[in-house]
């Protein structure tokens, strides 16, 4: 690296330390083809714009459920370095805000522990239906600060009984 500097110039030689407070592009160089440099499609690499600010002490994860049965996303929130009370908001897909579709099988839970000072929010999705599955969105925000975090729930089909044949009862052996 060369500098110029009054009265003449200085080459400067960049060491281990200064490499390590420079931020640098580790994702790697991408193409116009939606593909990086490593070959992976760029969805393939991990999101890690959600860790920018770092809110969530415990991220909701996906989750799967069998039709009827209760699932509970569960995402906690330390309010420590935090000047106002978090406010938490739940998606379903892009833009569906799940605050206004609570009630029989949709349950929204807050609970704050004084003592760690952790913000607990609990989404309860109760008697799943086929339809519930889907991607899912938990958004916290607090004054200028702002986390995000995105899960899946996957519904699978209630198992077949065994289907009893009332002819086979009948039936002459």
């Amino acid at each position: 690296d060369h500098r110029s500097v009054p009265g003449g110039s200085v080459w400067l030689k960049e060491t281990s330390e200064d490499k390590a407070s420079c931020p640098t592009n580790t994702a790697g160089d991408a193409r116009h083809d939606g593909t990086e440099a490593d070959g992976l499609p760029e969805s393939h690499h991990p999101d890690t714009r959600q860790d920018l600010t770092g809110l969530f002490i415990e991220k909701p994860v996906s989750g799967e459920v069998t039709v009827g049965e209760n699932i509970t996303f569960i995402s906690k929130v330390s309010t420590i370095n935090l000047l106002k009370k978090p406010t938490v908001r739940w998606f379903k897909g892009k833009w569906m805000d799940l605050a206004g579709k609570a009630g029989k099988h949709l349950q929204l839970k807050e609970t704050y522990d004084r003592n760690t000072k952790v913000y607990t929010f609990e989404m309860q999705i109760i008697g799943a239906k086929p339809n519930y599955a889907g991607a899912y969105r938990c958004e916290v925000s607090s004054r200028d600060k702002f986390d995000s975090c995105n899960f899946d729930l996957v519904v699978h089909e209630a198992r077949a009984t065994e289907e009893f044949d009332i002819r086979a009862a009948f039936r002459r052996t």
